[in-house]
């Protein structure tokens, strides 16, 4: 099982561009150079002087899949990272061998081999991969928030989500990422993106009963940054969405609110932000090439679009004029603008798991 070389990828034009590193033993640091603008990463110096690990990542307009095997490691992504490299998608990680132990807020989760773990990468995360008798080693499918979301009305319920392999919607699920990965070699990019839809759709049927009742439950509980997100998220076209409701909503004083969200640059700002990010995203679909900026502006609260489109340049580096007509000359593999990447990609190497991330919540024009 594997994915295919770069030399064969090549040499299709049609097929999902597809990217690689190795950690030879010894060189830690090619690890961090990988994961920049995605992952924090750490580990033991005697796993990662003694092992050798590797990355191979297949890429589209739409999706990211990717296999990895390496010793053990810490990937952690914090507050700060998340402002400061915003990606905007979500994580299926099947893991094949070796433990990856998870520290979601509070809580913490495991995935043992043959268990899947779905991960929002907009919110903070610990990752542990334990290496066992081999190396730890996954297949992984990085997912658009936009098409999960219009998948599932649960999404948000989803980080820190372990789906047991010895389930039937594991197995279900865990098998179509493996068979997935197997047919890479032979994929057309078209393909890949249509079979990532279909593991989507999966995902949102075989889940749905157990999300729904962790819902229920969830509603029950104490309110805390992660749900508080969640929350607006899931509002963001609200015109009354803002600090007043929340702390109403949440039964939270508007000073304790406000010490809740200045990890992430506070609640107007978190709100400016998610608002920005779904523009971007009601902008770059293919299905919205013929709608005006205005009322995209508008459905999310941005009141004047002067002020809208002096926000998205702010944050993106282009106009929304320019974006839209940046996406619709988009075929992989592509150059991206320093505008579309991570801060901390500055190098724009297409080699790099954060410069294909940054890129895949933009889908092809048709």
């Amino acid at each position: 099982m594997g994915l295919p070389s770069a030399s064969a990828s090549m040499s299709q034009p049609d097929a999902p561009f597809v990217f690689s590193s190795e950690c030879p033993r010894g060189n830690a640091s090619s690890w961090s150079a990988f994961f920049a603008g995605v992952f924090e990463i750490g580990g033991e110096a005697s796993a990662l002087t003694s092992c050798d690990g590797q990355f191979t990542g297949l890429a589209t307009a739409n999706h990211v899949l990717s296999q990895s095997s390496c010793p053990s490691l810490r990937l952690a992504r914090s507050d700060a990272t998340i402002a400061h490299d915003p990606l905007d998608v979500f994580v299926l990680r099947l893991q094949l061998s070796g433990r990856l132990a998870a520290r979601i807020g509070e809580s913490g989760v495991e995935a043992h081999e043959g268990d899947l773990i779905f991960l929002d990468m907009k919110q903070p995360l610990d990752l542990t991969l334990a290496a066992g008798d081999s190396d730890a080693a996954d297949v992984t499918l990085w997912i658009p928030r936009r098409k999960l979301l219009a998948a599932m009305s649960r999404a948000d319920a989803l980080h820190g989500f372990v789906v047991a392999g010895a389930s039937p919607a594991g197995a279900l699920i865990g098998g179509c990422l493996r068979l997935l990965a197997e047919q890479a070699k032979t994929i057309s990019a078209e393909q890949m993106d249509a079979l990532c839809d279909g593991v989507v759709a999966l995902i949102a049927k075989a889940l749905a009963p157990e999300l729904a009742r962790l819902g229920r439950a969830e509603s029950r509980s104490h309110a805390s940054l992660v749900i508080i997100r969640r929350h607006i998220d899931q509002r963001l076209t609200q015109p009354g969405l803002n600090a007043d409701s929340l702390a109403k909503r949440f039964g939270l004083s508007r000073a304790s609110l406000y010490r809740l969200f200045e990890p992430v640059g506070g609640v107007a700002g978190y709100i400016r932000q998610a608002r920005l990010d779904r523009a971007y995203q009601e902008l770059m679909a293919s299905e919205n090439d013929g709608r005006r900026i205005g009322p995209i502006a508008f459905s999310l609260g941005f009141r004047n679009v002067s002020a809208f489109n002096r926000l998205f340049k702010a944050r993106y580096g282009v106009s929304p004029r320019e974006a839209r007509e940046n996406i619709r000359h988009f075929a992989p593999p592509i150059p991206a603008p320093a505008s579309a990447l991570p801060a901390s990609s500055a190098a724009q190497d297409r080699n790099a798991l954060a410069y294909w991330l940054a890129l895949i919540g933009a889908p092809r024009a048709k």
